[in-house]
């Protein structure tokens, strides 16, 4: 895949329940990748954007990883070593998927930091996951390292792991996860599965092709044209919630909730 310094990461998401009934949504929504390593530098050229004050669009690195303290590369690294016992190299990269906070708001229901070697090889892929309405984080760490498939012209990695984080109040916690990257010069895809005992209950799809930015021009115009993205994403999370509350999906309490129970 191109890792550009800075792009516009224009995406289809596509949501689809089976079971207890069957739901499903699609739309479109335009995110920003970047290398966190150079926000004052991107945040200089456009007067539209800014690190740390108000403005159409702020790229601080406050709002991502907020379990960590320090830049975002200083967060990574240390989530790295703490749970993969992994030294993340000077030579490394990182480049961040995300929305940005525009006019003060910012929400992301995920966020993607992709780890990559001094030869580009793709290492890890944290996910950064955001519930609501609770608005805690859980991230996730997948090791690219050794479990890439080749089939042309992706290169694609899966991991299956058990749901250990209460999303949606719609999903029960005892589900597992099946999360498949599959990554190319042309489209970029991410597909996410829940199983409960072996049968599908859900999958999620995103969807994105990066296109450079390389002028001031280009990032005034997505600080104009996408200032409402994380609205439109909070908007239409509460819009799809409220259509499953009218199909009788049953609800689940968080598990914090529950008495006795600790569990996340």
């Amino acid at each position: 895949m191109q890792i550009y310094p800075l792009a516009i990461a224009a995406a289809e998401i596509r949501h689809r329940r089976y079971l207890p009934k069957a739901h499903a949504f699609e739309t479109q929504l335009t995110y920003l990748w970047f290398d966190p390593d150079q926000l004052s530098t991107f945040t200089r050229k456009s007067w539209l954007w800014s690190s740390s004050r108000w403005n159409f669009l702020t790229l601080d690195e406050r709002d991502f990883l907020t379990m960590e303290c320090g830049s975002i590369r200083q967060k990574v690294a240390r989530l790295l070593i703490k749970r993969e016992n992994y030294l993340l190299s000077h030579a490394a990269s990182i480049r961040v998927l995300a929305l940005p906070r525009t006019l003060g708001f910012r929400f992301n229901s995920v966020v993607f930091y992709l780890v990559f070697g001094a030869t580009d090889q793709l290492l890890f892929v944290l996910s950064e996951i955001t519930n609501t309405p609770w608005n805690e984080r859980q991230v996730y760490i997948h090791d690219c390292r050794n479990n890439a498939a080749e089939h042309v012209p992706y290169q694609s990695h899966q991991f299956d792991f058990k749901k250990a984080f209460h999303v949606s109040p719609f999903m029960p916690m005892a589900l597992d996860y099946r999360w498949r990257f599959s990554f190319s010069d042309q489209q970029n895809v991410i597909h996410m599965q829940l199983f409960e005992q072996d049968v599908l209950q859900f999958d999620a799809t995103l969807k994105f092709s990066l296109q450079a930015i390389t002028v001031p021009s280009q990032q005034h115009r997505y600080a104009v044209l996408k200032v409402l993205e994380p609205f439109r994403m909070v908007s239409g999370i509460y819009l799809h919630a409220f259509r499953l509350w009218k199909k009788k999906i049953p609800f689940y309490r968080h598990p914090k909730k529950e008495k006795g129970n600790t569990l996340r």
